[in-house]
């Protein structure tokens, strides 16, 4: 035997070549499965590692166009909104998740420390902006509206 034939078989190569092969059976088994295709004809088209799912996982939180449209919509249509449908329509994006360290709805230790300085406080908070929260929250509604989103969200959270 030739030094260059035990070199090739040296178990510094061997571990590359086994570090390959898991690689390979990695993205092979969890980056592209195999049975990608059967449950998109099943009908699931939202499950994980779809284009779909990967579209809404990188879709933006709040974009020009919606503030564009909300503030371009007609006030009556907005002051038909519930206080649920306005939270929904421009709150929920971070308060839901908790994003930037906005306080969850249904956190009602979060809230009550917030509460602490009146509802008034609040209010003024919501329409000047505050941290990553931008004025109003990001939407057109008046005063009375993140009042009321803001009750709706209080009551939510028990407080």
């Amino acid at each position: 035997m030739s030094s260059e034939h035990s070199d090739t078989f040296s178990p510094k190569n061997l571990s590359v070549l086994g570090g390959l092969l898991l690689i390979a059976l990695f993205l092979g088994e969890v980056v592209f499965p195999r049975h990608a295709d059967e449950g998109m004809s099943a009908g699931d088209s939202k499950g994980p590692g779809t284009m779909e799912d990967i579209a809404l996982r990188l879709k933006p939180v709040v974009t020009l166009d919606n503030i564009l449209a909300t503030a371009s919509s007609g006030s009556g249509e907005l002051a038909a909104m519930s206080p649920k449908q306005l939270y929904e329509g421009a709150c929920m994006a971070c308060h839901a998740a908790g994003i930037a360290g906005a306080p969850r709805l249904g956190d009602s230790a979060a809230w009550q420390v917030r509460l602490a300085s009146g509802i008034d406080s609040l209010v003024a908070t919501v329409v000047n902006g505050k941290g990553a929260m931008p004025p109003n929250g990001g939407s057109a509604y008046s005063g009375d509206q993140i009042r009321s989103v803001i009750g709706y969200m209080l009551g939510e959270s028990g407080v």
